[in-house]
């Protein structure tokens, strides 16, 4: 009886030591893994609006003279004294694609109001004075039609940066050139096609889901305009001049792009999240 006694009670020890071993080998469940929430992927079409001001800009002034009139004469030696170009109104509208989160294009369409053109030609020969003085005046406006395409540089806050160029066409249009001197001149009206490219950078402000508020800058080389041949008073004694020069300008923009479609849904969980259900069993580590 004795021995029974001994063998049982160390049986109880022995299992009373195993035991702690066992339960350190039961884990504790696992946390539960939330499936992967990601941002939407951005894209669908929208239209854009833009109101500004353009600061024209003239380069490249030439005053060409033919070389000699109908009575045979030569045309004079000529010196620029002045020229200048006012500012234009701008309005515009168009249609664009958001491709991804951070890359756009769009189609555009503006009218530019005419802005006035002044300039001043000198000349010394057949002049009493030191020197003569030629004034002209027209007036110049423009539709500008452009591809567009933009880098949107992240958002913070509901402000996104963005910077863009543009190609296209423009359409310049110079009318009523009149030339005032020692008789008065006049060039009829003509309008020019001329490879159009643009820089631009901005803010957009998200006032909406799908209404953006943009606030840019942009740099737009509209070519060359260049006008018919001056007639004078005096038709026999007259050089038909024309006048030329390269339109450049700095806009000066608002505008709007409302984006069509749902484009206001929140965060979805990722198309290759894991389906999980029920509370998970123990993990049992195993040797």
């Amino acid at each position: 009886m004795g021995s029974i006694k001994a063998l049982t009670l160390a049986g109880v020890v022995v299992l009373g030591a195993i035991a702690p071993a066992f339960a350190a080998d039961l884990l504790p469940p696992p946390p539960m893994v939330e499936p992967p929430v990601v941002a939407p992927d951005i894209s669908g079409w929208y239209l854009r609006g833009d109101v500004g001001v353009g600061v024209n800009e003239i380069g490249g002034f030439r005053s060409t003279l033919q070389p000699t009139n109908m009575l045979g004469g030569y045309a004079p030696a000529t010196f620029n004294a002045y020229n200048e170009l006012g500012d234009s109104a701008i309005i515009g509208a168009g249609v664009g694609y958001q491709i991804n989160n951070w890359f756009r294009a769009d189609v555009t369409g503006e009218y530019r109001s005419s802005a006035p053109y002044r300039s001043g030609v000198g000349y010394t020969a057949f002049c009493a004075a030191a020197y003569c003085l030629d004034t002209y005046s027209s007036n110049v406006a423009s539709a500008v039609f452009l591809a567009n395409g933009y880098v949107d540089l992240g958002t913070w806050y509901g402000v996104t940066p963005y910077i863009g160029a543009g190609i296209g066409l423009a359409h310049n249009h110079m009318g009523a050139l009149t030339d005032i001197g020692v008789g008065t001149g006049y060039a009829a009206d003509r309008s020019s096609d001329n490879f159009a490219w643009a820089a631009m950078a901005g803010l957009a402000f998200s006032v909406t889901p799908n209404l953006k508020l943009d606030l840019g800058y942009r740099y737009l080389d509209m070519g060359s305009v260049r006008s018919n041949p001056i007639v004078c008073g005096y038709v026999t004694s007259c050089y038909f001049e024309t006048q030329s020069y390269r339109q450049t300008a700095h806009d000066f923009r608002l505008g709007f792009r409302y984006i069509l479609g749902d484009y206001g849904m929140g965060p979805v969980v990722a198309a290759n999240a894991p389906i999980f259900g029920g509370a998970p069993g123990p993990l049992v580590r195993k040797y």
